[in-house]
């Protein structure tokens, strides 16, 4: 009796899938559905995976662990994360990993969070923070005071209404994640913290 051809298709097609798991610099493509169009436009986007395995995600306090895992396992690591964090009830989370050139974080940088269209954007020479920003077509009418830059697995919170953060010149790789706007909008960092990023 043969085989039905599933099966074979099955045992050809995910080996190589199975072997190869995310690691830090891949760039993924989250898709957030289950929520209303208001919540999807804050969460889908493109992150890249930092140099701890983790990655970043709007809303969550914690990264969440993606290095080892297939797309499918981060997918549902993600709705566990909002599921758990008692954020979305049902979240539906699609992960797609992007190929070519510039996977790995070498020319791009990403925006997310409370801006108007978040995702990758090329990266340029002596790109600011504010200029970042202004590619992801500036702050939403939920963007708040703090920025979150995310730079080789660390984060550091930069403040919106301050000069000299938003003039920081940004990296390859980098990720920027604009927080939502609070009751009382106090910025959240360090100068200390912020002054690593130029030194």
């Amino acid at each position: 009796m043969k085989p039905p051809i599933a099966s074979l298709l099955a045992l050809f097609a995910f080996p190589s899938m199975a072997v190869a798991g995310l690691e830090p610099g891949d760039q993924l493509t989250l898709t957030i559905r289950g929520v209303d169009a208001m919540e999807q436009q804050k969460i889908t986007g493109t992150y890249r995976i930092g140099e701890s395995g983790k990655v970043r995600l709007p809303l969550l306090e914690d990264l969440v662990a993606a290095r080892g895992l297939s797309p499918e396992q981060f997918a549902r690591a993600v709705e566990s994360a909002y599921k758990d964090s008692g954020i979305y009830s049902q979240p539906a989370i699609e992960i797609e990993v992007l190929q070519g050139g510039n996977v790995g974080g070498t020319s791009i940088i990403t925006v997310g969070g409370q801006v108007r269209r978040g995702g990758e954007f090329p990266f340029r020479k002596d790109m600011t923070v504010i200029q970042a920003i202004d590619s992801a077509g500036g702050r939403n009418d939920f963007g708040g005071r703090n920025l979150f830059l995310i730079r080789d697995g660390k984060q550091v919170c930069l403040d919106f209404t301050n000069l000299a953060h938003k003039n920081i010149v940004l990296r390859p790789g980098d990720s920027i994640q604009v927080d939502q706007k609070a009751i009382l909008d106090r910025w959240k960092g360090k100068e200390q913290a912020v002054k690593s990023l130029t030194e």
